[in-house]
């Protein structure tokens, strides 16, 4: 199945390999992207997620909106 979803998980500076401070997870759809946003928002972690090319319409969802990504109900398609 293709990967339509990611999600970017901020590093806590112990966790940094290098001078990147985010990793990114795929995922082939929103529901189990949100599942892992979720599990990572209620730790406390800066995330970020959107779809990835070509995934039309493209969505981006900053850390500032994240919570209420993941209020919305997830469309069937998984987009």
């Amino acid at each position: 199945m293709k990967k339509t979803w990611y999600v970017s998980i901020h590093l806590p500076e112990e966790e940094k390999t290098g001078h990147y401070s985010r990793r990114s997870e795929t995922f082939v759809s929103e529901a189990e992207a949100k599942k892992f946003a979720a599990t990572k928002f209620a730790a406390g972690t800066e995330i970020s997620a959107g779809t990835l090319n070509p995934v039309t319409p493209k969505r981006i969802i900053k850390p500032s909106e994240i919570e209420k990504w993941l209020s919305e109900k997830t469309s069937l398609a998984g987009r």
